[in-house]
């Protein structure tokens, strides 16, 4: 009987050895799936990545634009601002003159 139970501890034994790389091979499978899927991830996350990063840099750069754009049209403003006034206080001068003429 002894020997029985050692043939039968080998069967057993080799049994397992065939079945192990059956499991393997899935388990090999499974992870390239696995890796395959985060590879995809990934490459569709750098596309999202780079669109965003260049969105940034383009609106970073309208904004730059915007901002010269800006800082002329203020100073432009300032200019017509002082020519307003200094075009008032003629008017105004010159209404004073004409009222004096009048009185005299």
């Amino acid at each position: 009987m002894g020997n029985f139970m050692f043939k039968k501890e080998i069967f057993a034994a080799m049994f397992m050895l065939s079945v192990l790389p059956g499991a393997q091979a899935k388990d090999v499978s499974a992870q390239q799936a696995g890796y395959s899927n985060a590879l995809q991830k990934l490459e569709r996350a750098e596309a999202a990545y780079k669109s965003d990063a260049q969105a940034v840099t383009e609106t970073e750069r309208l904004i730059e634009r915007k901002q010269k754009q800006l800082a002329e049209e203020q100073k432009k403003a300032e200019l017509s601002k002082k020519n307003y006034l200094e075009a008032k206080e003629k008017l105004e001068q010159a209404q004073q003159t004409l009222d004096k003429a009048w009185k005299d």
